[in-house]
């Protein structure tokens, strides 16, 4: 599939005249819960020539292709760097993921800016609120709900959790997070994951002492004094650099 994938990556920088800086694979797959028929979420940072972010031409913001089982998205230098100012989880997890299809310099360079810059505070709130959204559109008031939604909401509540206690960014695989959650739900998350292996789609009956953990975990949404970006002006910078440098 990495070859498929690669081969895809490339069709899409001459489409639509851009360089691809890095390509890695998000969600399920990266939190090593995925079934044998999810989807490939490959997320990718794309550059466009100099000249056009000068000129009257219009670049590429976002560059998508949906196909069967594989699913691109990438977004350009600058919309993803306006996202890393924002303590974004996403862009935190993009950064870190550890299933790689094309790599470069310039991720490990953001990554460290962002590792030293995004507020800590802002990020386990974004988790919490992510998981309270999934949570009222997909699990709120219903017998039975998706295994994946489940398992979403409450790898983001034990994310937001692994922040609280160990002050620095969660990891990805979720044997590493969950267990900052109740035996309990650990043991109902791993239910959960068997379920979801063998069938993507699978549901599962909701119990009550899940469901009180889950909403009673909301309470702890908040709003939260506005942290600026530590090194905004670095990444500004950094991202001028880079654009300057791709002819």
């Amino acid at each position: 599939m990495k070859q498929e994938i690669i081969s895809k990556l490339n069709e899409l920088e001459k489409e639509h005249n851009i360089k691809i800086l890095w390509a890695i694979e998000s969600g399920s797959r990266a939190w090593n819960f995925a079934s044998e028929d999810s989807d490939f979420d490959v997320r990718c940072m794309h550059i466009s020539n100099k000249e056009d972010y000068l000129g009257l031409n219009e670049i590429p913001k976002q560059v998508n292709f949906s196909k069967g089982k594989l699913d691109i998205e990438s977004w350009d230098i600058k919309k993803f760097a306006q996202l890393m100012i924002k303590s974004n989880p996403q862009i935190a997890e993009w950064l870190r993921s550890p299933l790689i299809y094309k790599d470069s310099k310039t991720r490990k360079d953001l990554k460290k800016i962002f590792d030293k810059s995004c507020s800590l505070e802002f990020l386990k709130i974004h988790y919490l609120r992510m998981a309270k959204q999934n949570y009222s559109k997909y699990i709120e008031n219903k017998k039975k709900s998706s295994c994946k939604k489940f398992l979403y909401v409450l790898r983001g509540m034990a994310c937001a959790k692994f922040i609280e206690k160990e002050n620095k960014l969660p990891p990805l695989p979720y044997k590493e997070v969950i267990k900052y959650l109740p035996k309990y739900i650990q043991e109902f998350f791993e239910k959960c994951v068997i379920m979801k292996n063998k069938k993507e789609k699978q549901e599962v009956e909701t119990k009550k002492e899940i469901i009180e953990f889950i909403e009673k975990s909301f309470s702890g949404i908040k709003k939260h004094k506005k942290e600026d970006f530590k090194k905004k002006s670095k990444l500004n910078r950094y991202v001028i650099k880079t654009i300057l440098k791709n002819k």
